[in-house]
């Protein structure tokens, strides 16, 4: 039965405890199973292909590496270091089912075709010693459910758990470089890491030099600018419970000049006015916005579960409060919302030139 035709995440079937055999450990067995009960449904001659971290081989018993070894000589493992990119590749280029617990909202934003295509994902169910297959409920998320799965996903695999206690910190740069002239006392941007050694740096690509702390960062929230037309980023920082800062396209002392974004973007937010929009940040983490008397407005777009719903703009003056998917459209040229990031800042910095590399999230301005 051709249009059934399946990949299987593999290390997602092997670590699941309600197939047997009854154990805590991996088994290549619940695999055999599985594809047992499924060919068993749709027929025999049903293709499924296999993909498998490679990283499961070290975790099954010992008494069943020589079958896996064997399954791979053969082909019928297909093993590679990171399985779901490759589950979801597939699959969206072939047609095929996906079975897999997973829900990958982390790579939601690579694969948009996830969440239109919701009844090609199963999950099983074991009843009497036999198995059955359920769609595996994948529904859509907002951009801050993916962000918040991104930013786990990168922290354990990259194993930069410890970038917690560098944004612990608010830092400053003592060079003469943009990043230290536009904040000279405390900059609003994550810092940049060298890999090699942990240290901290100027996160302004024409700097990367070593930063000095400036007193512990108070609990924060990410804030995202981006473009309306296009999608692009503009800037990402973090805002500090208790603070405040306003956006608009002109020299703030306390605040984010778009106009001072690089040329690429000047005639794009030319619309926004000078001094245009203050958020804050409460003790409670509570992020409220209010217009200070644009020119051309801000409207709020509040999010209704699985969209944003219509825009509505403020009154000069008015403040809101914003819950997390909510978003704010400075001038209709301008997106303002907050990211499900807590931790690394989800853009990529430029090569340093120091042979580290630049790092690999993704930077979508939805995160």
């Amino acid at each position: 039965m051709p249009d059934m035709d399946a990949v299987v995440d593999v290390s997602n079937v092997c670590w699941a405890t309600d197939i047997e055999p009854w154990a805590t450990l991996p088994q290549l067995a619940r695999l055999r199973r599985l594809t047992d009960a499924w060919r068993g449904l749709y027929g025999a001659e049903t293709r499924m292909d296999l993909v498998v971290d490679q990283s499961l081989r070290h975790k099954i018993p010992a008494g069943e590496r020589h079958e896996y070894d064997r399954m791979c000589r053969a082909g019928e493992l297909v093993q590679v270091p990171y399985a779901d990119p490759v589950v979801l590749s597939m699959a969206g280029e072939e047609g095929l089912k996906v079975i897999s617990r997973d829900k990958f909202i982390d790579l939601r934003r690579r694969y948009a075709w996830i969440e239109g295509a919701a009844q090609r994902f199963y999950d099983w169910r074991g009843e009497r010693g036999r198995l059955s297959f359920v769609p595996s409920g994948i529904v859509p998320v907002s951009g801050q459910v993916v962000s918040r799965a991104e930013e786990d996903k990168e922290l354990t695999r990259d194993g930069l758990r410890d970038r917690k206690d560098v944004l612990g910190f608010a830092w400053k740069c003592v060079s003469r470089c943009a990043v230290s002239q536009l904040w000279p006392d405390r900059i609003l941007l994550w810092p940049a890491m060298d890999r090699g050694t942990g240290t901290p740096l100027c996160p302004d690509p024409n700097c990367r030099r070593p930063l000095m702390k400036a007193g512990a960062r108070k609990p924060s929230r990410q804030i995202v600018i981006a473009r309306r037309d296009d999608g692009t980023e503009l800037v990402r920082f973090p805002l500090e419970a208790g603070a405040c800062v306003e956006i608009g396209r002109g020299a703030l002392t306390h605040g984010i000049n778009l106009d001072g974004l690089g040329d690429q973007h000047r005639a794009a937010v030319a619309a926004v006015s000078r001094h245009h929009l203050l958020l804050a940040l409460d003790d409670r983490l509570v992020l409220s916005a209010r217009d200070v008397g644009s020119s051309h407005g801000t409207e709020l777009c509040r999010w209704g579960g699985q969209a944003l719903g219509p825009a509505r703009r403020l009154a000069a003056g008015e403040e809101v409060r914003l819950n997390g998917p909510d978003q704010l459209v400075l001038a209709k040229v301008v997106v303002v919302r907050t990211s499900g990031r807590r931790y690394s800042p989800g853009v990529v910095y430029p090569d340093s030139g120091d042979g580290g590399g630049a790092s690999t999230a993704f930077a979508d301005p939805n995160q």
